[in-house]
């Protein structure tokens, strides 16, 4: 059962210095990016007094402030860092993902978020990383792990870039499973799968090796043709309203944009549930589908989203990652969504370039459609 997101935490605030729960903080001057007109932002939980019973007087401090057990009351640097990557049209994760942020720093989940930004320069997927972790290096206690990864789009190439950094390391350290604590405790990818952008060997290196382990992992798929869609719809009301033989061409011509549709619809949904395979089989994952809800899931439906990240973080708490698995109810929880076949290495090529090249193209269409239609309602 994930945790419960109470209503005041979806009606926090909006976003501001001033505000407790959002209060963006500064990390020391040597630990600005080194890539142009990056703005990063950190947020803090909601401190532990700000939600506390009123009393005459306040309660001494602990002695440590690292509250254990299940009193929801660990300290900001103890509890999980959302890592957030944001996806490719060009704008960083604030504004569009703030009602996320507000959510997670607020009470019960009180959780410390960061808005990593690529800047203009939006570098590739390994400089971005080096910058990344540089920045968490440098950021001391309020930037340690561990940490929750959270990309939408376009930013999953990113999140599993860094997944892999963290492997590459434990390589190179000769650390195994048995060695230290991994920093990346569980991940949230929302609308990815599609993005390309990330070495088409890692990637499925990745997916043989189960990088995740038996760490949590959620997959999160709107329906990024949503927009296309009500196009068709309405296309074909009209051609329907018209019962000419001009019509009757064009109603054919929309039924083969439909089976076009639902071809690219099927595959999206293959590329979305593949990426379950990052973990073990009997690993605590789950797929959630957003069918009313085009491509910007964290934008229009940010408690989806949320949820998702506090059932990833009651995971962590209950070190399930070594026990039983999340297998059974739910759509597609604790399941792959069916394994690749991989006799066929001509059609995989085939494929994987296919994915390539519409992947790109398919971000910025559904990007453009839902933003015109957001912009007509």
């Amino acid at each position: 059962m994930s945790a419960k997101l109470g209503d005041d935490a979806l009606a926090s605030p909006s976003l501001s210095s001033s505000s407790p729960v959002a209060a963006t903080t500064e990390i020391q001057e040597d630990a600005s990016s080194s890539l142009p007109n990056q703005e990063h932002k950190l947020f803090l939980p909601e401190p532990i007094e700000a939600i506390a019973a009123p009393a005459p007087a306040p309660a001494p401090a602990p002695a440590d402030n690292d509250v254990g057990g299940d009193t929801g009351t660990s300290s900001s640097s103890s509890s999980p860092l959302v890592i957030c990557f944001h996806g490719s049209g060009g704008e960083p994760c604030s504004p569009s993902w703030d009602a996320l942020a507000r959510t997670l720093t607020a009470a019960p989940l009180r959780l410390r978020v960061l808005f990593f930004d690529r800047g203009e320069d939006n570098p590739k997927p390994p400089r971005a990383t080096a910058d990344l972790l540089a920045y968490l290096e440098a950021g001391g206690e309020a930037t340690k792990p561990p940490y929750v990864l959270v990309a939408h789009s376009y930013g999953g190439a990113f999140a599993r870039t860094f997944l892999e950094e963290e492997e590459e390391e434990e390589e190179e350290d000769g650390d195994g499973e048995e060695g230290r604590e991994k920093r990346v405790a569980g991940m949230v990818l929302v609308e990815t799968g599609q993005e390309g952008g990330l070495d088409a060997g890692v990637e499925e290196a990745q997916y043989a090796r189960r990088v995740l382990g038996r760490r949590p992992l959620s997959v999160i798929r709107g329906n990024s043709l949503i927009g296309v869609e009500a196009q068709i719809a309405e296309a074909e009301a009209e051609a329907e309203a018209r019962a000419t033989t001009t019509s009757e061409v064009e109603r054919q011509g929309l039924r083969g944009r439909r089976r076009m549709l639902k071809a690219y619809d099927e595959e999206d949904e293959r590329l979305k549930k593949r990426q379950l395979e990052l973990s073990e089989k009997t690993a605590p994952k789950r797929y959630v589908h957003v069918p009313d809800c085009g491509h910007h899931v964290i934008r229009d439906r940010p408690e989806v989203v949320a949820e998702e990240v506090a059932w990833v973080v009651e995971i962590i708490g209950r070190g399930d990652g070594a026990g039983e698995g999340e297998d059974g109810g739910g759509e597609g929880e604790g399941g792959d969504g069916g394994e690749v076949e991989g006799g066929d290495k001509g059609w995989v090529k085939i494929r994987r370039i296919w994915k390539g090249m519409l992947g790109t193209l398919f971000n910025y269409v559904v990007s453009f459609i839902d933003d015109s239609l957001n912009a007509k309602s």
